[in-house]
């Protein structure tokens, strides 16, 4: 009754068909999960909301500084706000970390491959590169004065 030489019977037809739907539904979850697992790889990578928001917020610092300068060869950017600290923005591994008063430090952004710093005329004009060679710039203009660089 449940084999016929010329065909399939009903229950072979169901467990086929039960075991081709299993099947799907197991390569479905692969790909979901795989696909779900690519926003890690954009952990990895220099974050474009990290760097908008420094940018913001050295603005707003800078534009208060009483003084800015460019120190260690234009590797760090150093300001006095105005509550008169000594503030440093400089890397630190592969961070750009902020300094007071040259105690602790506050990481800015992570991924960072090179930090430099260029101060003149009323300006400070900022690089930095990721890890993937992708330069960033910034310009912040100076309201109080320019130290020149040391």
């Amino acid at each position: 009754m449940l084999s016929d030489k010329h065909g399939f019977t009903l229950v072979q037809a169901l467990w086929q068909l039960q075991l081709f739907l299993l099947l799907s539904y197991g390569c479905m979850l692969i790909f979901s999960a795989a696909e779900k697992a690519q926003p890690f790889e954009e952990m990895n990578r220099f974050s474009q909301m990290e760097w908008k928001q420094t940018v913001l917020q050295l603005d707003e610092e800078l534009s208060r500084a009483t003084a800015v300068r460019s120190v260690k060869g234009g590797k760090a950017l150093e300001y006095i706000s105005d509550q008169g600290r000594v503030v440093t923005i400089e890397p630190y591994q592969n961070i750009l970390r902020k300094r007071m008063d040259q105690t602790g430090h506050l990481p800015l952004l992570q991924k960072v491959k090179q930090f430099r710093v260029k101060t003149y005329q009323h300006r400070a004009i900022l690089k930095v590169t990721d890890e993937s060679g992708q330069v960033y710039e910034a310009v912040f203009f100076i309201y109080k004065g320019v130290i020149p660089t040391s």
